[in-house]
């Protein structure tokens, strides 16, 4: 029997930045969640396969980036978790095919 491509599924890892309604008049760090999802897409249907934990950033600093970080030893680690995560549930790595250093393919047989 061939494999056709309609037997995958297939997701990318993909960021998402989320706002949790801190008071805007306390004084002091606000914050912004970061948080990795692997967004997949199968013949019937697309969705969250899964997430990362949230990785609290600095919002009131001039100058912070708000884009995962690769030389940030966290953000790396938060994001070869979820990989290893993916990969455990039956996901296959996928050859790098470029982007963001975050944005890993994956693909699994359904």
């Amino acid at each position: 029997m061939t494999t056709t491509s309609e037997q995958w599924e297939y997701c990318t890892l993909k960021f998402q930045l989320r706002y949790k309604g801190e008071d805007l008049d306390r004084v002091g760090a606000r914050h912004v969640w970061l948080v990795f999802q692997a967004v997949a897409s199968g013949p019937k249907r697309n969705y969250i396969a899964a997430e990362s934990t949230e990785i609290p950033l600095p919002a009131n600093i001039a100058g912070a980036a708000f884009v995962p970080q690769k030389n940030n030893i966290g953000h790396r680690n938060v994001q070869q978790n979820l990989v290893r995560e993916l990969q455990a549930a039956g996901w296959e790595r996928l050859p790098e095919q470029g982007g963001a250093w975050w944005e890993t393919r994956l693909r699994r047989s359904r």
